[in-house]
């Protein structure tokens, strides 16, 4: 018996494959590597500040009197919400939802639509509150 570490192939060796003599470079799609800053703020402006919001709009509903520091905290959320975005727009290359660098007038675009609903949803909270329909 033969051993079969010993024992030579006789099929043809497989072609090494060539080696560039350039670095290889990452293509442009390719994701680059994120700070955890950049991350915690777009988890902020995409779920963060408004789930905040979300809350403090169910506590104002059960809450007796007027305006209070839930308001406040309410506002803030909302309005931390475009500067956070704007803050990765500008510090950590903020891309639109089809993957393309965001631009001035789509940030602008956000942050009216995020005021205009946050004001609605104030508004909606307060006048459930006040004819106590929940």
């Amino acid at each position: 018996m033969s051993d079969p570490r010993t024992h030579k192939s006789k099929a043809a060796p497989a072609p090494s494959p060539q080696v560039s003599s350039q670095s290889p470079r990452p293509s442009p799609q390719a994701p680059s590597p994120e700070s955890m800053g950049g991350c915690l703020l777009r988890l902020y402006w995409m779920i963060g500040g408004f789930l905040i919001a979300v809350l403090c709009g169910v506590s104002v509903v059960h809450h007796q009197g007027g305006f209070s520091l839930v308001d406040i905290v309410y506002w803030a959320a909302i309005l931390g919400v475009p500067a956070a975005r704007y803050a990765d727009m500008r510090h950590f290359n903020g891309r639109r939802a089809d993957g393309e660098p965001m631009t001035l007038a789509d940030w602008k675009r956000f942050s009216v639509l995020v005021v205009i609903a946050g004001l609605i949803g104030w508004v909606a909270i307060h006048g459930m509150r006040l004819q106590g329909l929940l």
